[in-house]
């Protein structure tokens, strides 16, 4: 048996259409456009949700090392392992140098932030980071000068540089405007 093609419409229409009043079909309108908005502003605040926590999910990763001393300890001490020729200078107690500590903080710093860098990140470090600054370090003019591999500081105490206070109108604010 086959229908005829009114039997399936889906779009009946009604045999006459009401009048429609202006004002109801104006706020009618209203209505939607307001709907909307807030349709907007809730998927705006849920896609606002969603990188919020997305922000937080994507924790800070944690230091490899949590401390200087376990940096030089348990990695550039092995790591850097070679002799020291007798030009060169190295001081067990190393901690006792404020350079060294700088330097030594710098490295592991860099160390810290490259290590998580795919490809060159440990390249770089040991290029650009590790030789530069243990050279200067092993130097035997570097901030270990006076120690031994066995002795801090055998032939006395480095001075800090020498240091002039600058005049005062020097370092004016009004002079760098």
């Amino acid at each position: 048996m086959t229908l005829p093609d009114t039997e399936w419409d889906d779009d009946p229409q009604p045999a006459t259409a009401a009048p429609v009043d202006p004002a109801m079909l104006a706020a009618a309108r209203q209505a939607l456009r307001e709907l909307q908005a807030e349709q907007l502003e809730d998927e705006a605040a849920a896609a606002g949700d969603a990188l919020e926590a997305e922000a937080s999910a994507a924790v800070e990763p944690r230091l490899y090392f949590e401390k200087l001393p376990d940096f030089v300890d348990q990695f550039l001490t092995k790591a850097y392992s070679r002799d020291i020729p007798a030009k060169a200078t190295w001081c067990t107690q190393w901690w006792k140098h404020p350079e060294a500590v700088l330097r030594l903080s710098a490295l592991w710093r860099a160390w810290e932030a490259l290590r998580l860098e795919p490809g060159t990140g440990m390249s770089l470090w040991w290029r650009d980071h590790a030789d530069p600054h243990m050279a200067r370090l092993l130097d035997t003019n570097g901030p270990f000068k006076g120690c031994t591999r066995d002795q801090h500081q055998q032939n006395g105490k480095l001075e800090p540089l020498p240091w002039d206070t600058p005049p005062p109108e020097l370092y004016d604010p009004l002079t760098y405007s």
